[in-house]
């Protein structure tokens, strides 16, 4: 078997499993496994694909703790946010970009206790929108995470609305590199191991979730997006140097 078949199926096992668990932090998992083996310019177009299976096995196992109105205004945002970012060349540095996002999401996730309103979906629109074009561009968003964790969902309804929220983004994201071209079918057997890895992971996920308190669960999800967070910032500030 192909060595970058073997790599891009074990991160997305991995990734599925920490989605499932903690609800977010897999994605990176994910990008890195797939920018080990491809350029950026083939990892971050395969993104929604490879993992597909992962959100749509979440969703189908958190179904019932879905916020769905929080998922619609993200999916509408969504639609404008995967448009520009197909379509927009980016007019600022990537390393300016990834200094302003990290320390975003430091602030969201760090700053005060306020919290954001379930019942306002254009907050939700606008999140999907910006949310939605930064991943579009660089295989990872930074706002849905913060922004979800500071609404009153717990852990479950935290997992399922990330998922159905991510998915709906992913589907316009393979819509969108499709039309300019990018050939999914020339990876098919990176899919279809991470279409299997992303189901077992997402099970087993699923059963360490349902041990974790509702406390633990929110000290883990905040501290993968710091994570997150501090990996932008350096980013940034070594891209800069």
């Amino acid at each position: 078997m192909d060595l970058s078949v073997i790599i891009v199926t074990f991160g997305s096992l991995v990734a599925a499993f920490i989605n499932a668990a903690f609800a977010t932090g897999g994605v990176y998992v994910l990008l890195a496994a797939g920018s080990a083996v491809f350029p950026m310019t083939i990892a971050v177009p395969l993104m929604p694909l490879l993992a597909f299976a992962s959100l749509t096995s979440r969703v189908f196992f958190f179904w019932k703790h879905i916020a769905w109105h929080i998922v619609i205004p993200v999916f509408i945002g969504s639609s404008v946010g995967v448009f520009l970012g197909v379509n927009t060349f980016i007019m600022i540095p990537e390393a300016l970009l990834s200094l302003i996002i990290g320390c975003l999401l430091l602030i969201l996730i760090w700053v005060g206790n306020f919290k954001l309103p379930t019942g306002s979906s254009k907050v939700f629109i606008l999140v999907g929108v910006v949310h939605s074009f930064v991943a579009t561009i660089f295989g990872v968003g930074a706002f849905l995470q913060p922004a979800i964790l500071r609404t009153e969902l717990v852990k479950l309804q935290v997992t399922g609305t990330l998922a159905a929220c991510m998915l709906s983004m992913d589907i316009f994201k393979v819509i969108g590199f499709s039309s300019f071209g990018f050939n999914y079918l020339s990876y098919l057997p990176h899919i279809i191991g991470a279409t299997v890895a992303g189901f077992l992971g997402t099970w087993l996920g699923k059963r360490v979730a349902q041990k974790v308190s509702e406390i633990t669960f929110r000290k883990v999800f905040k501290w993968l997006v710091t994570l997150m967070a501090l990996r932008l910032v350096f980013n940034g500030i070594f891209k800069f140097m």
